[in-house]
Parts: structure tokens; sequence; C-alpha cells
């Protein structure tokens, strides 16, 4: 048997973690303590709760409200959601939420139109920026326990674009604000998030550093 050559193992090692390193700038949550929304800022009329591996969020009183997060001077990033309406007739997430929450870009999910959009809110003001004939809301693939859909809201610049379940619903253009949080909200409505994920710029990884995995690898090929 040829002799393990540690320096090529520790070569390949450390470019791969320098791929990982470079590829992996994502927040995950998976909601299974209270402690990962302990800083998360409730809006109006809004209340949450982990519950069973879920954050349940609820909005009541007509408001367009929920919970945000994240840094203030986020700018592009990619939001990915699991969620499941367990009641009422819309999802919401937010992206560029101002300080306070009442400025944002929001995308919808409506039961009452059976539609998907984006709005504008300044001063408390909505403007549609859907920039056209609102898309039909897909049916759920995962109705069990209420409609499950996997839904993502991206802004890169003065653009901004929905996907749900993997199939682009609206893209458009609007330079109103250029930085602001993330959030997850709706309408006299509830909802269970299974997971939220943000990639982008400046966004610090949740995984172990690369730099603590490979002092462990090097120093366990250096004991061999």
């Amino acid at each position: 048997m040829r002799k393990l050559n540690t320096q090529w193992v520790y070569a390949c090692i450390c470019l791969g973690f320098m791929l990982i390193g470079h590829t992996a700038q994502a927040i995950r949550y998976e909601f299974d303590s209270d402690k990962e929304i302990a800083d998360w800022e409730l809006g109006p009329q809004a209340t949450a709760k982990v519950k069973d591996g879920m954050l349940e969020l609820t909005v009541a009183g007509g408001q367009n409200s929920g919970i945000y997060f994240g840094e203030e001077n986020w700018t592009d990033y990619r939001m990915e959601v699991k969620a499941r309406k367990i009641a009422g007739p819309y999802f919401h997430l937010f992206v560029r939420t101002q300080e306070p929450a009442v400025d944002f870009y929001f995308m919808e999910i409506s039961y009452n139109s059976h539609t998907t959009s984006i709005f504008m809110f300044q001063g408390g003001g909505a403007n549609e920026i859907t920039g056209g004939p609102r898309p039909k809301r897909p049916d759920s693939k995962d109705t069990k326990g209420g409609d499950a859909y996997t839904i993502v809201f991206e802004v890169e610049g003065e653009t901004l674009r929905t996907y749900i379940d993997g199939e682009l619903m609206v893209e458009n253009q609007d330079k109103t604000y250029d930085k602001g949080r993330p959030g997850l909200g709706g309408r006299d409505s509830t909802v269970a998030y299974e997971y939220v994920e943000i990639n982008g710029e400046g966004i610090p990884p949740t995984a172990v550093e690369p730099t603590d995995k490979l002092a462990m690898l090097w120093g366990e090929l250096k004991s061999r």
C-alpha cells in the first residue's frame, strides 16, 4: 500500500475549505429553541412562538405586519422559507425593512384573489409594484395541516424577484430602498415556518468555521 502523502491531502483540504468558505455565506434558522428569535423584532399586532420545531407567527387586526431580523445594512440577499398557512388569507415575506418597521418591500400570497404580488410600503401607504397582471397563486403540493410552500424573495440592486416552489413568479425593479432587514409576516393569518435561510454578500455563515474544521483534520493527519 502506498504511503499517504499528507502534503497532498493537506492541499486538497485547504482547497475544499476555501471553496466552502467562499460559497457558504448564509444564515439558517431551524427553530429548535426560542433563543433563535430572542432578538427579533415583532411588528404591530404580531405574536410569535417556537413550537414543535416551527416558528408560529400570528398577525391580527388587519395589519400588514410580522417579525423582523438581521441587520439594517444588508443590501442584496436571497431569503428562502418553508412556510405552512395554518389560518387566514395571506402569506407575506419582507425585504429591506426600514426602521421603524413600517416601510419595506413585501411579497404576498393571497387566498382572497388567488394570486401573488409585490408591494412597496412608504409612509404607511402601499404601492403595488408587481409590474403587470398578478400571477396565479400555485396550488400547494403539500396540504397536510394547511398549505405549504417553499418561498423565495430576493433583492439584487433595484431588482426584486419572487419564487414559489422553484417557479419564478414576479420580477420587477424599484429603487426606493437599497438596504434593510428581512422579515416574515401576513395579515389576519397564522403561518408556521419550518426554516428560514438568508444568503448574501456580507452575511456571516452559521456553520462551524472552516479554519476550525481544517485544524482538526490536519491534527488527525499529523498524528498518523
